[in-house]
This record gives C-alpha cells, structure tokens and sequence, in this order.
C-alpha cells in the first residue's frame, strides 16, 4: 500500500522529477506512456519542415519518435526539471548539434520562443501541474502560426482522483473544462478523442487550431 507520505513525494516528483529517484521516474514514464505519447503521435499529421515543440518532454520519447520520421525542420522542447534536460542532452546530442533538436529550461507559463514559430504543439501528462491553464493555452496561441495545432493527452479526472494524487497539487480536469479554455484562448475546431489502456484506464486527446488571426484582426 502507498503511504500518503510516498504518495505526496510521488507526487512531485511526477511534476519536477530530479535526483536519482528522478531519473529513474523519467525511464519509466517513457513506457508508462507509450500508448498517450503514440496517440499523439498519429494525431499530429506531421509534414515535412514542420516546427514542432513539445512542452514537457520528461525521457523524450515522443521527442524521439518525432524525430525518427525525418519530417520536422526542427523539435523544440520545453522542460521544468533540470535532470530531464541533462538527460536529453545526452541522448539527443547529435541532433542537438546539427540544430534539429533544441531544449530549453522552462515554465510553460511564459515560453521563451517568438509568435508565430511553431506549426504543431504537443503534450502529454502535463496538465495537472500547470498552475494557470488559460496563461498556458494563451501563450501556446501565441507561439504556433495561423492554422497551427495544439495536441493535448491528459488522464480522465475521475482516474487521478482514484490515485489520489489531487491532494498532492495535482489539478484534474474534465474534457469540458479543457476544451472550454481552449476555445477562450482563441482556438478553434477542439475535439476531442478517447482511449483505454490498462496502466491509465481512460485517457484523453484534444486537439485544438489557430484561425487565420489576420481575419480575427489579432495583432
């Protein structure tokens, strides 16, 4: 059984894993995950000379599976923890030195990338720890172009909420909720598909699009 003591440290380290308990975290999420990260994957229509970020990439296995399509002019990444990103570096060296993969240290809520430079944003188990939705959402419309798309795979509220994990700061969400940020933030044709799996019962993937801003007379 796991103690609301383990559970709370779990809990952070989900958020900010660091340590070697960290690292260790980071190389099971890359397979705890697998199926959400592979959902995302096919749902990203990727195309060649495309500019792609991930917000929070942990282990970059999607990063990676991305990147072996050959398609992208370049992935960017944006990460909290520390550790994650020394790993990656690591692991995406060469490309890091032909320019085709870069990564940043980070908050989600003030990205450190110029308007407009992106054609597709992804990500996955991140939500429940972003303390302002709406400023994230916001500053992904920002940073992707007119027609760019925002994917989004998340956990069904009523699973963290079985994990116990709410009490710890982690924020579910409803499939509603998130679409109705969404649209606030300015997006367009949100939809949503759902999936089960066994590690996470059933899961979520919304996508959302930026409109042509010109015709809305967004500066």
């Amino acid at each position: 059984m796991i103690t609301n003591k383990f559970r709370a440290f779990l809990a952070n380290q989900l958020g900010f894993p660091k340590g070697w308990f960290g690292k260790l975290l980071i190389r099971f999420l890359n397979r705890n995950n697998a199926m959400m990260n592979n959902i995302v994957l096919q749902n990203l229509d990727l195309q060649a000379g495309d500019r792609i970020l991930e917000i929070g990439f942990g282990g970059g296995y999607l990063i990676e599976q991305i990147a072996n399509t050959a398609l992208p002019q370049i992935i960017v990444g944006v990460e909290q923890s520390q550790d994650a990103i020394d790993l990656c570096k690591q692991k995406f060296r060469t490309q890091i030195n032909k320019s085709e993969i870069e990564l940043h240290l980070a908050d989600a809520i003030e990205l450190p990338l110029p308007d407009r430079s992106f054609d597709k944003i992804c990500t996955v188990n991140t939500i429940y720890f972003w303390a302002d939705l709406s400023k994230v959402f916001a500053e992904c419309f920002r940073v992707l172009a007119d027609d760019g798309k925002l994917l989004i795979s998340y956990n069904s509220k009523d699973f963290l909420s079985k994990q116990k994990f709410a009490k710890h700061g982690f924020i579910g969400y409803e499939v509603s909720e998130i679409e109705s940020i969404l649209k606030m933030a300015g997006f367009v044709n949100v939809t949503t598909i759902t999936r089960h799996s066994d590690r996470h019962q059933e899961f979520f993937c919304t996508s959302a699009t930026v409109p042509l801003r010109h015709w809305l007379k967004i500066s």
